[in-house]
């Protein structure tokens, strides 16, 4: 305990340090346009120099043992990459076996090929060579919480890359808020200190979760609250959190409201599912929200979601991010998919290739990511980030392809697979169950329904979370709908199906769907346990 205070006392006081020279030179467009600049006129060396000092140099790194097992030594990168670049460079290493998949990044499971064992936790792909000013963690969305360093440069560089996503989406002046945690989660200071940065500070802060002013939560308190009265000195102001619980997002919607009713319509950031709960909260007040823009990120921003905001007469623009590296894409100005974003070359490097998964399913078009910036709080090198989607070129002319980020992503997806009982299905399929299905055949929303998968031993289980809002006369036809659904997948899925129905695999639980620490609603969760015991969500 005594070695924890320690850490989390130096932690506050390099925070203090730097936080004063971050927010003591607000950064003004043609700033923005420099930081960007540079990351792209280096982009190969900025990635050779991260290899060599935070992989190369550095015995401890899994990477390096990846890279030796494949026989390719510094020298023999740099040569790749003068030759064929960044992407080039990673596609020749991909084909010699250079991957990390998921779960071995969360430290779930060893690396393993041919002659080569490396064990792995999470912290294993920590950038050595961060000068770490403070720390949070992770969004838990996809395994535990894990604290994670956070460098002022990086934030910098972030900033510099919202100034010109929110400029495409032509809302940089708007007055902003946020519907995000209070550290240990990152997300919402980190918005706070980028809008500060930008010299536009944020108007209002929405968090799901009360800050915590006990032993545990303490540091974090106190560094919550050293931010918010040092940021007011240098006249670009934190506002300090306010705690709205995910079930009740009136006070949101109020606040939208009162910006409509000002004739000042704000940008609200949420994750997707959070922006739909304050858009249904002013929906049953009766509020009147037309002409808000909402900022979604954190889940798939799907087509039931946009039907929701078009009736309300609000806006949406998207962007694609980790909690490991923050913000990697920002949606296209003149998007023609709704979720269209642009990669933020400057900082990450994509590579996509096919995916044969445990079922001899293929996914074609898995994104492998791999980091670019020494400010970086997490290596990563061709990263199987769990996610797919459609990445190519095209001309928009919208700003952010002016600035230097040509390449389009958008329908981006999770391949995450329900595996109880033997059926197995794709995360966007989920989805469409979740979100579509269920919502038109026993009302509802998005948000009201979950599948949740109890793993314990050999054995799985399924529920199907339903909100106590949802009024169901009869759970034996939701359970019959979700059967149907699933056996619509395909021939063997309908045998499957018949096993779950035979099996009585899938029940019914009337609460509020899990949300993560991060206050995303996943549509699908999965929980191991051991033994015959089984851990509730």
């Amino acid at each position: 305990m005594a070695l924890r205070l320690l850490s989390d006392a130096g932690m506050f006081f390099r925070f203090a340090a730097g936080l004063g020279r971050f927010l003591r030179s607000p950064l003004n467009e043609q700033d923005c346009r420099s930081l960007i600049a540079a990351s792209l006129e280096h982009r190969e060396h900025n990635f050779l120099r991260l290899m060599r000092r935070a992989v190369y140099g550095y015995a401890g790194s899994p990477y390096l043992r990846l890279l030796r097992w494949a026989g390719v030594e510094y020298g023999d990168l740099e040569r790749m990459v003068l030759a064929d670049g960044v992407e080039g460079a990673l596609a020749r290493l991909y084909d010699a076996g250079v991957w990390v998949e998921l779960d071995q990044f969360k430290g779930q499971r060893p690396i393993e090929r041919p002659g080569l064992f490396v064990k792995v936790r999470p912290e294993s792909f920590d950038n050595p060579v961060l000068s770490r000013d403070f720390e949070v963690e992770s969004g838990g969305s996809t395994g535990p919480r894990r604290r994670m360093k956070i460098d002022f440069d990086l934030l910098a560089y972030d900033a510099a890359c919202r100034h010109f996503h929110f400029a495409a989406a032509e809302v940089a002046d708007r007055p902003l808020g946020i519907w995000r945690g209070v550290p240990p989660d990152s997300s919402g200071l980190k918005h706070g200190l980028i809008a500060a940065k930008l010299g536009r500070p944020m108007e209002r802060w929405f968090s799901p979760v009360p800050v915590r002013w006990d032993l545990t939560g303490l540091p974090f308190a106190a560094l919550t609250t050293y931010a918010v009265r040092a940021s007011r000195l240098y006249g670009n102001p934190i506002p300090p959190p306010e705690h709205v619980p995910l079930g009740d997002g009136l006070p949101v919607a109020r606040w939208l409201a009162e910006k409509v009713r000002a004739g000042t319509p704000g940008v609200l950031s949420a994750a997707a599912n959070n922006a739909v709960r304050a858009a249904l909260a002013a929906k049953e007040a009766g509020l009147d929200i037309a002409g808000t823009v909402f900022r979604v990120s954190g889940e798939p921003f799907t087509a039931a979601k946009a039907r929701l905001m078009a009736e309300l007469g609000v806006r949406t623009f998207s962007g694609w991010s980790m909690s490991e590296t923050g913000p990697l894409a920002g949606a296209c100005g003149r998007r023609e998919v709704i979720d269209e974003v642009h990669l933020f070359r400057g900082k990450i490097a994509v590579l996509q290739r096919p995916k044969r998964l445990a079922d001899g399913e293929t996914v074609l078009d898995v994104l492998y990511l791999t980091t670019l910036l020494p400010s970086t709080p997490k290596i990563m090198l061709n990263l199987d980030s769990g996610d797919y989607g459609v990445l190519s070129r095209r001309r928009c002319g919208c700003l952010l392809e002016q600035i230097g980020f040509p390449d389009h992503l958008h329908t981006i997806r999770n391949y995450g697979k329900l595996t109880a009982g033997g059926i197995q299905f794709l995360g966007s399929e989920i989805m469409e169950l979740v979100e579509e299905v269920l919502p038109k055949a026993f009302g509802g929303h998005a948000t009201d329904y979950q599948l949740v998968e109890y793993q314990a031993g050999e054995l799985s289980e399924v529920s199907l979370v339903v909100s106590p809002r949802v009024r169901l006369q009869e759970e034996s036809r939701v359970v019959q709908l979700v059967l149907d659904h699933l056996a619509s997948r395909g021939p063997g899925n309908r045998l499957m199906a018949d096993f779950w129905k035979q099996g009585r695999t899938l029940r019914i639980e009337r609460r509020e769907p899990y949300v993560t620490p991060a206050s995303k609603t996943p549509p699908l969760r999965v929980i191991k346990t051991a033994g015959d015991g089984r851990k509730r969500a």
